[in-house]
């Protein structure tokens, strides 16, 4: 059985599953992310498009619905759980999907905002995994390697690296370099990568090609096992070197996270060091002008900070920030 550790920080939520000492999946949510995937709640039907439609939650989120329940109008309230988490794709932002559920919602939940994570500690309590204290050090240095992994889209390997690119599709998997053991080294990183960042929806991997029956197999049985028994399905390494995986995506990846939410990830790690800020007087959070916006749009977040530090805290836009590449920094008065 694998152990879970939580980290509860300013309007966000991390959670590491932990096998033997070694950090296996990486879950995060955030405050504005709206309702996780299998979440209950009453909803109304807001308008239909062909064999689906829209329906508004209780935070004012719209989620897709499919299929359009039978016999039921727009403007009705129905009792939904939620499919597939909002997110953001390049280019784009996806709606929540949901579902009509299958018996009527008899208990209250709490607001979608007090619970972002609660469907993943369902889940692995669900699965007889222990929930443990605290954030040890060892896990917050893996977890920094792995998001700074994410951020980059880059994993090294013994005889190459891999590269990991999100796409509205589907995310590319590019194997590169030399060496006998690159393509087994691979099918088995780019396996806990999966299951490490969460990843979801179709998967491509351009391994080496090779004409090796045999060899193919091998890398198709060494994927298989490194993928540590997580759901997914897969098509054979064709001659090319191309094998496919489908995943369950109940939401972003860490990867998604960490290459299409620089805002979010600039403003938190801010907030982070304002809350650890140990220089007496008034904070102030400095920041390039969008990252300043994301706080200013969170302002529970910063009463918060406020509340817990004991100080008033404010924001301020710096341009300059931004054409020196940073992202901000922690200011006291």
């Amino acid at each position: 059985m694998a152990d879970f550790y939580l980290c509860e920080r300013l309007g966000e939520t991390r959670v590491a599953v932990v096998e033997a000492g070694t950090l296996v999946e990486m879950h995060l949510a955030r405050i504005g992310d709206g309702l996780p995937a299998g979440s209950r709640v009453s909803a109304r039907l807001s308008r239909k498009l062909g064999g689906r439609g829209v329906a508004i939650l209780p935070s004012g989120e719209e989620a897709i619905i499919e299929p359009w329940p039978a016999g039921i109008s727009e403007g009705a309230a129905i009792d939904v759980q939620i499919q597939r988490a909002a997110w953001r794709e390049p280019g784009r932002s996806r709606l929540a999907k949901a579902r009509l559920a299958k018996a009527r919602l008899t208990e209250a939940r709490p607001a979608w905002d007090a619970v972002p994570i609660l469907s993943v500690q369902e889940r692995l309590t669900a699965a007889g995994h222990a929930l443990c204290p605290g954030w040890p050090d060892t896990l917050a240095a893996q977890w920094d390697d792995g998001w700074e992994a994410a951020l980059l889209g880059r994993v090294l390997l013994p005889s190459g690296t891999l590269g990991f690119t999100p796409t509205p599709a589907l995310v590319a998997v590019d194997v590169d370099g030399t060496g006998a053991t690159l393509a087994l080294d691979a099918a088995r990183a780019a396996a806990r990568t999966i299951r490490l960042w969460g990843l979801g929806g179709a998967i491509v991997i351009d391994f080496p090609a090779s004409a090796d029956k045999a060899a193919r197999l091998a890398l198709a049985a060494a994927f298989d096992s490194a993928m540590g028994g997580a759901p997914f399905e897969r098509t054979a390494v064709n001659g090319f070197g191309l094998m496919q995986i489908v995943c369950p995506r109940p939401g972003p990846s860490i990867l998604e996270r960490a290459r299409l939410e620089p805002h979010a990830n600039a403003g938190q790690e801010l907030l982070a060091a304002a809350l650890a800020e140990t220089r007496p007087g008034a904070i102030t959070l400095v920041a390039r002008p969008s990252v300043a916006a994301w706080l200013a749009s969170h302002p529970a977040l910063l009463a918060d900070l406020a509340r817990k530090t004991g100080r008033a805290v404010d924001v301020r836009a710096d341009p300059a920030i931004e054409s020196n590449g940073g992202s901000g920094h922690v200011e006291t008065r």
